[in-house]
């Protein structure tokens, strides 16, 4: 907690450290340093163009430059140029040349220089801060930049101490920095404008501003309406990339709404954004030409009032004053007169000039520049207003002077005009938003609707089904792809019909083959047999013919019963049943099986581990004990040669199935056979017709299981995995 305060201590020490004369004095004696150096390179440049040039280069000069600084040029006493005309104050003393010293104008505080070119006196002006003899809204006397300060920081001539102490870059003391209460003595008394159009402004305290700003009819309802459907789109279309993970990912659908929908956005900001500035500037377009059109009336008027005269002075003050004030009720504004050297000689509020706000001085463009007639924007504290120059002339259409006249455009004035603006814009354009909106989702709806539908039909197209044909009414692109895809669907019917028939052909093929072979092997011993028995007919030895007889019988009874046990296994082959799985007690099956085996003609001793009853599984009651008859007398036939023959039967119970392992210890399978041996109609015995294999997969499989082995030089075992029941 000691630490906290410590902590806190230093931070405000700090504030207060900027906040200080002290700090403050150290920024603005770097800022005008940095600010005399420019003034005084620009200087230079005045002087050597005043060496025989023109004002004209003069002006550009001025006018272009960077600089905060202002310039004053004297013939002798007499002004003859200065680069803009908002520094009031009485008339400047002629000091010491080439040395910067402290001036206090009339409303602003400043650091002036004068310097010598040829016959002409230029002097320098850098202000620093404002000194308004009062303070609003519009006027504060706050530091003029590049100068920064607190509000607080005031100036004195008086030297109070080293720290508060601005010098110049020649080390010469200028003024101080002292802190002050913020609230400088400052003249109350505003009567002399109370009665002014363009300056009223400039009259009214902070509570009055508040109190007499004009309640404008707004459209807020609109604008939030149209606010929230941009931001709920926009967000959309954010959630829509984030989950999408990027733009690439999105479907065709998404994207092609989106798009629509960015554009019709981006579309609709455009046109709000460029209807309100235009609306802006047509309506201070508008302003503009009322006061060039009011300007042109007062000139009419002056010059009729003026028609004798053949020149402006100070004398003519009292009298113009009084009709300038006429006039300003006529027109509704306010109005200045200046002489041919810029001076004011008029005003309709001739105590706006009295108390020191703005010059007494013409604006330097009208009457430095090459345009005369003229109107441009001007400032006075934060108070912009529009003022318009013509050319004051006499019956003689000779020029005597400057009419200068003033036009305070109020922003609620021009706020008004937009919301007017806004109240017809944004509820049409709302309403086409949200119409966009809806509509794009239809569009997009339609033309992806035949895309989706495509699609899955394609996913769920199989070779020898009839594929589902699609209906599009539309001529267009979408239709053409749904036409080539009918089309696709009708060949790929017709091929899967041809694919069919040429594999019941080959299958036919196959299997004629295949019962051709098996029949011929038995038929050729048989035929040989016969044959033989004639010759021994014919030698007419009974005795030789009768053993003969007997022995060709047995071989012929023989040969017919293994053509008989070929027909049956085709027979069953063909005829099998379709799987029907069920929850059977496997290991009572199982069982059952190895015990009628047990009793085999070589003797071969079968050993079973596992439970006899109680283990279920899903298989075909009727057909399971036939793969486990097929597996068992194919490892007795394996075996059959080994005087130490020996098969083992296994039953295990795993997490999710039954396994059923039937193992040999007999030569093993080839390799070069192992991917044959659940084929239809393959064989390595000399009898039977290689069926009991292929028809044992399909029993396991259609139940959901799997048959598969393993075999080496020492034995094959095989693995029958079936589902638990």
């Amino acid at each position: 907690m000691k630490k906290l305060h410590i902590y806190i201590f230093f931070l405000c020490a700090l504030a207060v450290s900027c906040s200080s004369p002290e700090y403050d004095a150290k920024l603005i004696n770097k800022t005008l340093h940095i600010q005399e150096h420019k003034a005084m390179s620009l200087t230079e440049e005045l002087a050597k163009k005043l060496q025989g040039e023109s004002f004209d280069s003069i002006w550009d000069l001025t006018q272009n430059s960077a600089s905060q600084c202002l310039f004053y040029i004297f013939d002798n006493r007499r002004l003859v140029y200065w680069s803009d005309n908002w520094l009031a104050g009485d008339e400047v003393l002629l000091r010491s040349y080439d040395k910067w010293y402290y001036q206090r104008f009339t409303n602003a505080h400043a650091v002036c220089r004068w310097t010598r070119a040829g016959n002409y006196n230029i002097l320098t002006v850098i202000p620093v801060k404002y000194a308004y003899p009062f303070v609003n809204r519009q006027l504060s006397n706050d530091f003029i930049e590049p100068f920064s300060a607190h509000k607080t920081t005031g100036i004195t001539i008086t030297k109070t101490d080293q720290k508060s102490a601005v010098y110049s870059s020649e080390g010469t003391y200028l003024f101080s920095l002292t802190e002050s209460t913020g609230t400088e003595e400052v003249e109350r008394d505003h009567s002399g404008l109370a009665d002014s159009f363009s300056y009223r402004a400039l009259l009214s305290s902070d509570n009055d501003n508040q109190s007499n700003t004009r309640k404008m009819p707004r459209v807020r309802v609109y604008f939030i309406l149209e606010a929230t459907l941009y931001g709920i789109i926009i967000l959309l279309g954010l959630i829509g990339l984030i989950r999408a993970r990027g733009f690439r990912r999105m479907k065709i659908r998404t994207k092609i709404y989106y798009l629509i929908n960015t554009l019709v956005l981006f579309v609709s900001i455009y046109v709000f954004a460029v209807s309100v500035l235009h609306m802006r500037s047509r309506y201070q377009t508008q302003q503009r030409q009322i006061l060039v059109n009011k300007t042109k009336y007062i000139q009419k008027a002056l010059q009729e009032s003026y028609f004798w005269n053949i020149g402006l002075s100070e004398r003519n003050e009292a009298g113009m004053n009084i009709d300038l004030r006429d006039l300003s009720f006529t027109y509704e504004t306010d109005i200045l007169v200046y002489d041919l050297r810029g001076d004011l000689v008029g005003s309709s509020t001739p105590a706006l000039f009295d108390k020191g706000i703005v010059s007494r001085h013409i604006a330097p463009e009208p009457i430095f520049s090459k345009n005369s007639t003229m109107t441009q924007y001007e400032q006075i504290g934060d108070m912009h207003y529009l003022a318009a120059y013509t050319e004051f002339y006499n019956g003689n259409y000779v020029q005597i002077g400057y009419i200068a006249v003033p036009m305070f455009i109020y922003d609620e004035e021009v706020n008004e005009e937009v919301d007017r603006f806004l109240a017809k814009l944004l509820p049409p354009n709302l309403i086409v938003l949200l119409l966009s909106f809806i509509i794009s989702f239809f569009i997009v709806r339609s033309i992806t609707q035949p895309l989706s539908a495509l699609k899955d039909n394609m996913q769920n197209l199989r070779l020898g089904q009839t594929g589902k044909l699609l209906h599009y009414t539309g001529d267009d692109e979408v239709g053409e792809l749904v036409a080539r895809y009918n089309d696709m669907v009708k060949e790929l019917e017709h091929s899967s019909e041809l694919l069919a028939k040429s594999e019941r052909e080959g299958a036919w093929r196959t299997m004629a083959r295949q019962i051709a072979h098996e029949i011929n092997n038995p038929l050729t011993p048989m035929k040989l047999t016969i044959q033989q028995l004639q010759r021994t007919k014919k030698l007419n030895d009974k005795e030789r013919f009768d053993e003969y007889f007997d022995k060709s019988t047995a071989l012929l009874i023989e040969q017919i019963d293994n053509l008989s046990r070929i027909a049956q296994s085709f027979s069953q082959f063909a005829k099998m049943p379709e799987v029907k799985p069920a929850r059977v007690d496997i290991a009572a099956r199982l069982f059952s099986v190895i015990t009628l085996f047990r009793n085999n003609a070589a003797h071969i001793p079968i050993r079973y581990i596992g439970a006899e009853s109680g283990v279920y599984a899903m298989a075909d009651e009727e057909q399971i004990g036939q793969v486990f008859n097929n597996l068992i007398k194919n490892a007795l036939q394996a075996i059959e040669s080994k005087a130490d023959g020996d098969i083992i039967v296994m039953l295990k119970q795993r997490d999710n199935d039954i396994e059923v392992s039937v193992s040999d210890n007999g030569c093993g399978i080839a390799e070069d056979i192992q991917d044959k041996i659940f084929r239809p109609n393959f064989t390595t015995k000399s009898t039977g017709a290689g069926l009991g294999l292929a028809i044992s997969k399909n029993i396991v499989e259609g139940a959901g299981g799997n048959i598969s082995f393993t075999t080496s030089s020492s034995g094959t075992t095989f693995y029958v995995r079936m589902l638990k029941g």
